[in-house]
Order: structure tokens, then sequence, then C-alpha cells
């Protein structure tokens, strides 16, 4: 589907004509802009309430997705005299829908291993669709969020999508629960190198201490090289986990040491993505300074 631009405001424009939020739109459109069908200028709070149900209950018949409705005061002199308070208008706020929530099982637990050592249960669930996305996992935050909530494989829970993004748990529905289950206590090694776990006092997550854990070291480049960081194109998650197993890469580092010689005999990796790959670690070594300190995780 191309991708399409829907005008809803201004970043700076001088119009003395134009007195309101809704004068404004209308002229959008005059001057051939897209604007949303569903702009409507609304009297009283019980009718914003009865337009927000009405909403909720169609946003998924929309073309688009949204988690929410925003409201603004229509006359600009009005906004003006409200101004802000800090980056957030107070002439506007946000209504947003109630998170989606649904039921599945979790099929069994998993360890994820991240670059700094810290680990995360995940629950593996029976695929389910939540607010129209399909869901198989969802994050279990810590121990003390597991043994707070009880959650157990096998066990049936609610799930709702926070935000309208993040799968989580919301609760266990016991009287669903086997007799044989039993509670969930994370290993007390790495489930990746076998180090024992460290726990700070202070913190309420356990982490793997050997900075050598192959899942650690997979971390580490895959952040070095994100967008956000050096933005190397070609290291995904997929190349990097790759590369870590077969032995061409140890440390970040080692990325600017990598020989094309070594790639081409890589299953999926021919003469093209290798040149491109090389390509995009030298246009990365011309970076600045503050994105190549949040490359390093500092």
């Amino acid at each position: 589907i191309p991708l399409k631009f829907i005008a809803y405001t201004f970043g700076y424009a001088v119009n003395h004509k134009i007195k309101t939020q809704s004068d404004f739109l209308s002229s959008l459109n005059r001057w051939g802009f897209k604007i949303s069908e569903y702009n409507k200028t609304i009297q009283g709070i019980k009718n914003l309430a009865l337009h927000h149900k009405e909403f909720e209950e169609k946003r998924y018949s929309l073309d688009y997705d949204i988690d929410g409705l925003v409201y603004k005061v229509n006359k600009f002199d009005l906004q003006k005299r409200l101004g802000f308070v800090a980056n957030a208008p107070r002439w506007a706020i946000a209504h947003k829908f109630s998170a989606n929530s649904s039921i599945s099982k979790i099929l069994k637990i998993d360890i994820q291993v991240g670059r700094t050592g810290a680990l995360t249960p995940v629950a593996q669930l029976k695929p389910i669709k939540v607010g129209g996305v399909i869901i198989s996992n969802a994050t279990l935050h810590n121990q003390d969020e597991i043994k707070k909530k009880d959650i157990r494989i096998g066990d049936t829970v609610f799930l709702e999508r926070a935000g309208d993004v993040i799968p989580k748990v919301v609760k266990v529905v016991m009287e669903k629960r086997p007799l044989e289950s039993l509670p969930f206590i994370l290993p007390n090694k790495c489930p990746v190198c076998s180090q024992f776990l460290f726990k700070p006092e202070e913190e309420a997550i356990y982490r793997c201490q050997n900075v050598s854990c192959l899942a650690q070291v997979k971390g580490r480049i895959q952040h070095f090289s994100s967008k956000n960081a050096m933005d190397i194109e070609g290291l995904g998650q997929r190349i990097v986990e790759q590369f870590v197993d077969e032995g061409l890469l140890k440390s970040v580092d080692g990325i600017f040491s990598l020989k094309k010689e070594d790639l081409v005999k890589l299953e999926g990796m021919g003469e093209k993505s290798a040149d491109n790959l090389f390509d995009s670690i030298d246009h990365s070594k011309n970076t600045t300074f503050p994105r190549f300190l949040y490359a390093l995780g500092i």
C-alpha cells in the first residue's frame, strides 16, 4: 500500500484570518492536503464520551490503526491563553481506548539473555489474536513479577497489549490451572553459557556476569550496528547470530576486520550482499561522537 500523509496541524503558520482548528482543517482541505474524514467539532463532555465510545467500537474497521482520540480546544486565541506545560499543550488531551484483552495458554517459559547480561523470562503462548495482531509470546519481566502474579507453565492467562503495542500477562485464570503445575523459578545458571547468575540487592533482575556469553556478544553487536547507533545496514539479528555462531565475529571491533572471502562462503551471503555490507561498514566510520558512545552502550 503506498504511503499516505494525513495533515492535522501546523508546525509554523501565520494567517490571522484563520481563528479556529476547524477552520484550519477546512483550509488544509482546500489547499489540497488530505485530512481525516473523522474530524469533528463537539460540545460538552457527555457528547465527547459518546463519540469516544462510538469510535472504540468501530476502530478496527478503519484503514489504519488508532489507539484513542485527541480533543483540542477549537479557538486559537484560547489555545494561546492556555499555553503549554513543558512540551505538552494544556489545550489538547488524548483519550485512549481501553486495552485489548484475550485469553491464551502458556505453553512454556523461555529465558532470554540481553546484551547487558540481564535475564528476561518470556512466556511462549498458544497463538491468539489481540487487538487485530497475532500474539505468540509475552514478556514476564522478572522473577518478582512471576511470583507476584503466580504465573506457571500451563496456566490460562488474560493478555493485554500495553499501549496497543507490548503484550503482557495481566492475571492467571486460577480455575483453569492444571493440578500438577508447579511455581516457576529462574535457573541459577545462565541458559546460554552456564555461568552462575548474580542479582544485585537493589535490582529485580538476575544477570549473567560472563561478558563472553554468546547471547551478550550477539546483543552487543546487534546494538552497535542498530540504526540509532552505527547504522550498519545488513547486520541484522539473523546475520549477526550467523556470524557469531560461525566464529567470524567475537566483539564489535571485529566488524571492521571481516573478510569478504569468509563471508561469501556462508549460506545466503553472496558477493553482492557482502559488497553492500562492507560499503555500509565503511560508511558507519563517519559518525558522531554521541552515536558512537550510544553504540558502545555508554
